[in-house]
């Protein structure tokens, strides 16, 4: 009896194994219990709308509990994706359409037209050809000095606008000058002013007088405001090629015949041995006076000569330009004459006794120039023999002779005229003394440069 109730239980097991997989196969693959969470089989069944339940026999699409996208049939209110079609209000893109209203960007009328180009619009202007106009003002060119140029007219012009051929114009105002960037006639043109030259594409002044040591010199004719006495200063700056200087001759800057001279730089070497000669810079200034010895007249000469070697560290002498001054005075009793280099005191003459002054001599004052007449053959004769011409090698910026002195060291500056200025040469492309005493000169070979002391 038990032996049959064991066999009754083991045959109601298998029956029921038997039962659970026959109701499995019955069971749709999609709603089969693969393990996952039945809230993803959930959402299948929200499919309710879906009739496709005949995907069903679609059984290779196990993978169809991925159809969980068929939730995006949901998505078939992707449809709404139809309100990509509100990129239809792309269509709102043309609104680029207004960008039609850039057409009233687009300048019309001729007003529209005229402000457009920067001009503007005069509405009760007859002249048609004038209703649009612009002032343009002139501005200095970069690297020009305003003191060195001259507007060919105002320093402001105006331009009319042509509305049709779309050019600006300027009537009536035709320029014949060089000094322009395009080199044709245009607004704001202008030239180099008196006494400056064009010159590396600006203006820049002349002056400085060049002399070319063979020919170059300046004559001034004789004026007693010309014979000094008692107080004085001859002074210039100049600038020699110190390569080039002449040896053991004179290099007059000025000169008044016998009477008093300023020399420029010199070369002269002493020494006999060729390998103990030393070559020496020289400068002297100089004048000759009367006086009465032993119920005679004679004359003597008053000389102050500076020489500095070529190897003088302490030189006062520069490569390039020099202030040079020769001063007499009278103080205690004593005459002095000073010579002058760059402010240093270079050399100094004294002698004691009489206020000596330098002989009155008719002749021209010369500049850069000397003749040294020689001697005569007859007494009262024209005629001479020995002649012999010394000129001036280098550039002279300003000469000035002045009734005032120097009697101390000083810092040389621009020279300028002053109430004690007898006469004043600034070579500014000419041999005119600006000074009140208009004491010109005539010059003979002479040019003119920008290379300035200052």
């Amino acid at each position: 009896m038990k032996l049959f109730k064991v066999f009754s239980l083991v045959c109601l097991f298998f029956f029921f194994i038997g039962c659970e997989e026959s109701a499995q196969r019955l069971v749709p693959d999609d709603e089969k219990d693969d393990g996952s969470s039945e809230v993803i089989d959930d959402s299948d069944s929200v499919d309710t709308d879906s009739t496709d339940t005949t995907d069903t026999s679609d059984t290779s699409d196990t993978s169809d509990t991925s159809d969980t996208s068929d939730t995006s049939d949901t998505t078939d209110t992707s449809d709404t994706s139809d309100t990509s079609d509100t990129s239809d209000t792309s269509d709102t893109s043309d609104t680029s359409d207004t960008s039609d209203t850039s057409d009233t960007d687009t300048p019309v009328t001729d007003k529209e037209k005229c402000v457009a180009a920067g001009g503007t619009w005069d509405e009760f202007e007859e002249d048609e050809l004038k209703k649009c106009y612009k002032i343009v003002n002139c501005e200095i060119p970069e690297g020009e000095n305003a003191d060195y140029i001259v507007w060919r007219s105002d320093q402001s012009y105006t331009e009319y606008y042509d509305v049709e051929d779309g050019q600006w114009t300027n009537f009536g105002q035709n320029y014949n000058t060089e000094y322009n960037d395009s080199g044709e006639p245009k607004i704001c043109q202008y030239v180099c002013a008196a006494n400056t030259v064009r010159e590396d594409n600006e203006c820049k002044p002349l002056c400085s007088a060049v002399f070319n040591g063979s020919s170059s010199k300046i004559e001034v004719a004789d004026n007693d405001l010309l014979a000094l006495n008692h107080f004085w200063t001859i002074e210039a700056w100049v600038k020699q090629d110190f390569s080039n200087l002449t040896t053991d001759d004179e290099a007059p800057i000025v000169r008044k015949g016998d009477g008093y001279y300023l020399s420029g730089f010199y070369k002269s070497t002493q020494g006999y041995n060729p390998l103990q000669q030393k070559t020496y810079y020289n400068m002297e200034g100089s004048f000759e006076y009367t006086y009465t010895s032993y119920g005679r007249e004679r004359t003597d000469n008053f000389t102050a000569t500076a020489q500095y070697e070529n190897t003088n560290t302490e030189s006062p002498i520069n490569d390039g330009w020099n202030h040079v001054a020769l001063s007499y005075y009278i103080n205690s009793g004593t005459a002095h004459l000073r010579l002058y280099i760059n402010g240093k005191l270079a050399k100094e003459t004294t002698k004691q006794t009489n206020d000596y002054a330098p002989n009155s001599v008719s002749e021209a004052l010369t500049i850069g120039y000397y003749l040294d007449k020689g001697i005569q053959i007859a007494p009262g004769g024209s005629s001479t023999i020995g002649d012999e011409e010394y000129f001036f090698n280098g550039k002279i910026d300003q000469l000035k002779i002045k009734e005032n002195y120097y009697e101390n060291e000083f810092t040389p500056s621009k020279l300028s005229k002053d109430a004690g200025t007898i006469a004043f040469y600034d070579f500014s492309n000419n041999t005119e003394d600006s000074s009140v005493n208009a004491l010109h000169g005539i010059g003979t070979n002479v040019t003119y440069s920008t290379d300035c002391a200052f």
